[in-house]
């Protein structure tokens, strides 16, 4: 096994150990089944989008156990798209970035995480901490994990995953965008007003009339 390969099955495991430790501690402290995605009497369309996410997500996780496992004979088979280490360490730091951030997201999340849409039991919805920043963090995190599993193994299969998995997640996140407008009204509204889907964005318009406003 390569350095790479070894560094990279490190952020594997630390990823796992952390959404798996995350759905015990609900399920045995507060008695929550996180975990409800393609899961019970769901809408067609929410039932569906759960059940992409749930395939593509495994296809995944198979394909990265198998490039740390059987990287040299599936490149001789497949070829690489980049064949430059610099781009492979970049892989792995993007990787890193983003399993960071999926575990924060989570952390700041509490009891209110769930995988999947979850309309049998009441959330809160937060704010604060990371979620300032944006309302999906999670999904920016694993959004960086694709993007870096196909930079550290660029071949045709990682980078149609890569694909897949950012359709499957970008028709979650909208589906749940569907099912936190309802349950939060208003509230959510004003905060999907300014705070972005994805990653940060600067309200320099903001700042200036703050500023006219006080010369």
């Amino acid at each position: 096994m390569q350095t790479t390969d070894f560094i990279s099955l490190m952020l594997l495991i630390i990823f796992g150990l952390s959404y798996i430790l995350k759905l015990v501690i609900l399920k045995k402290n507060n008695r929550i089944k996180a975990n409800v995605l393609a899961k019970g009497n769901k809408e067609f369309s929410i039932y569906f989008t759960e059940l992409f996410v749930r395939t593509s997500s495994t296809l995944w996780l198979v394909s990265w156990i198998s490039e740390i496992v059987f990287h040299n004979k599936i490149s001789h088979i497949t070829g690489n798209i980049f064949k430059s280490m610099f781009i492979t360490y970049t892989g792995i730091l993007i990787t890193a970035l983003g399993s960071g951030i999926f575990i924060l997201a989570i952390v700041f999340m509490k009891t209110s995480w769930r995988v999947g849409i979850d309309k049998s039991s009441q959330t809160t919805l937060l704010t604060n901490g990371i979620y300032k920043y944006s309302r999906n963090p999670a999904f920016v995190g694993f959004n960086l994990m694709f993007l870096g599993v196909f930079l550290s193994y660029s071949n045709i299969i990682t980078l149609g995953i890569w694909f897949i998995n950012i359709i499957a997640f970008h028709l979650l996140i909208l589906q749940e965008e569907k099912h936190l407008s309802t349950v939060f009204g208003k509230e959510y509204e004003k905060y999907r007003r300014n705070v972005p889907r994805y990653l940060l964005v600067f309200k320099i318009g903001s700042y200036k009339v703050k500023n006219s406003c006080k010369k």
